[in-house]
Order: structure tokens, then sequence, then C-alpha cells
């Protein structure tokens, strides 16, 4: 018994000791890290994730630079937003990959029941419906009929087009 106090004595005291300095730099080059991948998102994506006022700022600049010289202020940022709350914001960044990985997989899906379309027809077009009640089925056997008889002709893009953009609608 006197062994299982002893272990816990141990460990309560190794959570009193401060963070080694591997500990240290391990969690600086985290950060740091989280620097680089805010600089390589795009406008909109930034827009996305609240940054604060002065890390934006700074985030703005770095795009603007040329590859070479981003380094220092690359580490800059860094420095920021260990002052900041760079946990939060390393949720955000991983939600909108979550967001864009679903956006990535609906697109691939929207293409497929394009393929289908085109192939099945009519019967693919039911079989949209059937998925998307409220879908009008006289515009999108046009649509089909249209990319079908198109698929070889210079204007096959633009019906292509148009129909995959109902399908998105359709499924949105």
């Amino acid at each position: 018994m006197s062994s299982s106090v002893n272990d816990e004595s141990e460990e309560s005291a190794e959570d009193d000791l401060p963070p080694s300095r591997t500990e240290l730099t391990r969690a600086a080059a985290e950060v740091n890290h989280l620097a680089i991948e805010l600089t390589r998102l795009s406008v909109e994506d930034l827009d996305l994730l609240a940054l604060p006022e002065r890390v934006r700022e700074e985030v703005d600049v770095c795009i603007g630079l040329k590859a070479k010289s981003r380094g220092r202020q690359n580490r800059l940022i860094g420095q920021l937003l260990r002052s900041e709350d760079h946990d939060a914001i390393r949720a955000r960044l991983a939600d909108l990959s979550r967001l864009h990985r679903f956006k990535t997989q609906q697109e691939k899906r929207n293409e497929q029941w394009l393929a289908r379309l085109i192939e099945d027809g009519d019967e693919g077009v039911e079989a949209l419906i059937l998925e998307a009640p409220g879908l009008d089925r006289q515009r999108m056997r046009t649509l089909t009929r249209s990319a079908r008889k198109l698929a070889g002709g210079p204007r096959a893009k633009k019906a292509r087009r148009d129909l995959l953009r109902a399908i998105r609608t359709a499924r949105a």
C-alpha cells in the first residue's frame, strides 16, 4: 500500500515541474507550423477562421511576400499566436479542413450523378427525383437530353455545365 502512495506522490511531483526545454521547443514548433499553415490558406478561408486582427494583418503581409522572404514573418506570426488562443484557432482550422473534404465528396457525388444522367437518360432522372423530390422533372429531362444529344459537339461543355449546375441545386 505504501508503494501506491509513493507512486501518487511522484506523479504529483512530476505535474508540479515546469515543462522541459524540449517540451517548450516542441510546442513552439507546433505553433510555428500552425503559422505556416495559415499563410497557405486562401483569403476566403482566412475570413472563415475569424483570426485576431493583428494575426490576420501579419498573415496578409506574409502572403504578399516572396517565398524566400517568409521565414521571419512566419516566426512573427508564430510569436503572435503563442499569445493568443492557438488551440482554438487550430480547432477552427480542423473544422475548415473537414468542411473542404465534405464539399469535395459532395462534388464527386454530383459528378457521378451527371455521368449517370447522361448514360441512363430518363431512368437516371427518375432516380435523381427519388433522392430530391422537389426537383423539376421536365427541366431535368430537357437538360439531360440536351447533354446527351450534344455529347460530341461544340456546345457539349455548356450542356454538361448546365446539367451539373441543376444537379448541384437539386442536391443542396
